[in-house]
């Protein structure tokens, strides 16, 4: 008859143990909830399944709903346009790719704060009290223009490297690792995230009104609050008092982008625009940015 073999943990070692396996458990649980551009993407790709034509180098897709609204009343999408390079072997592609050792941040505290209804936009039109500056949610981030929608599905599409403004919230020295970091609508940032950027030698705005308002954000909840900026309190525009922010301000509602250039900043460049709706039909101003 086989022995059965007894094993005895000590009382102190099994709760120590079981704190290391909660620990685990709590960091995978985290990993596993992590909001990364990547899965923002899968989520939206999933939506777009509708071809609707070829522009040029692109399939054009939209959601089923939008492409069934814009047949019967020729209605723009509501939920946006997934871009598909048709051809990712030409030449034209591959002059497209990013350079290395460059990083894009995408906003998702900007997508939050644009949220309809309950977000800050709410209060600041009168429609809400300051119950819509705090407490609102980042979880499930949109794909839309005013968080430069169009401009995070190009510049995916083309292979760029992304990180959220979570991930540089959280490790500021993130943004050391690369030569390059390209800001989209960046408005809404922590003091510890605009620090990080501000002081990065090599930026690029591809979108002004960037590192314009200060926010909080609570982990535990995953939400952010209004701290200052935007005219909150009345009064106060740029809640860091940026002076490059305050320079370009007045292009964000440029979205033509006929005369567009990069100037030269003392720490990169910066767009004399808002570019998110016309960057599928005007890719020169992505080759232009390879060249900076």
């Amino acid at each position: 008859m086989d022995k059965k073999i007894k094993i005895t943990i000590p009382v102190i070692g099994i709760i120590f143990l079981f704190i290391i396996i909660s620990s685990i458990q709590f960091e995978n649980k985290e990993l596993t909830n992590a909001v990364t551009v990547e899965k923002i993407m899968e989520e939206y790709y999933k939506l777009h399944t509708v071809k609707m034509g070829t522009y040029e180098i692109f399939d054009i897709y939209y959601t089923e709903k939008d492409a069934e609204l814009f047949k019967t009343k020729s209605i723009d999408p509501e939920k946006g346009t997934k871009f598909e390079f048709n051809d990712k072997n030409s030449k034209f592609y591959q002059s497209l790719k990013p350079n290395e050792s460059t990083i894009v941040i995408y906003p998702i505290f900007t997508a939050a704060a644009y949220s309809i209804p309950g977000g800050f936009y709410d209060y600041f039109g009168g429609m809400c009290d300051e119950r819509c500056i705090s407490g609102i949610s980042f979880e499930n981030p949109i794909i839309e223009h005013r968080s430069t929608g169009m401009s995070t599905v190009m510049l995916y599409g083309l292979g760029y490297e992304f990180i959220t403004d979570i991930d540089v919230d959280k490790n500021p020295k993130i943004l050391q690792n690369y030569e390059t970091v390209i800001l989209l609508h960046n408005e809404y940032v922590t003091q510890k995230m605009f620090d990080a950027i501000s002081s990065h030698p090599n930026l690029i705005f591809l979108s002004p009104n960037a590192l314009y308002a200060e926010i909080e954000v609570n982990y535990d909840d995953n939400t952010i609050k209004l701290i200052r900026g935007h005219d909150y309190p009345p009064g106060v525009s740029n809640a860091f008092g940026y002076e490059i922010e305050e320079k370009f301000h007045m292009y964000e509602y440029d979205t033509k982008c006929l005369d567009w250039k990069f100037i030269k900043i003392k720490n990169g460049y910066h767009l004399n625009c808002y570019p998110d709706e016309i960057i599928y039909d005007n890719l020169n101003i992505l080759l232009k940015m390879k060249e900076l």
